[in-house]
């Protein structure tokens, strides 16, 4: 019961993990490429 309540735990971590580097990245690269194409993003808004 343990055991399987250590995986449950480890890939709850593991997806949080991920998402929360999806989100950071996100923001990252957002206003990244905002910088970098600006007239790409004046014409898609």
């Amino acid at each position: 019961m343990s055991a399987q309540s250590n995986v449950s735990r480890t890939v709850i971590a593991i997806i949080a993990a991920l998402v929360m580097s999806t989100v950071t990245v996100g923001a990252a690269v957002g206003p990244a490429q905002a910088l970098a194409n600006p007239a790409q993003v004046t014409i898609n808004a």
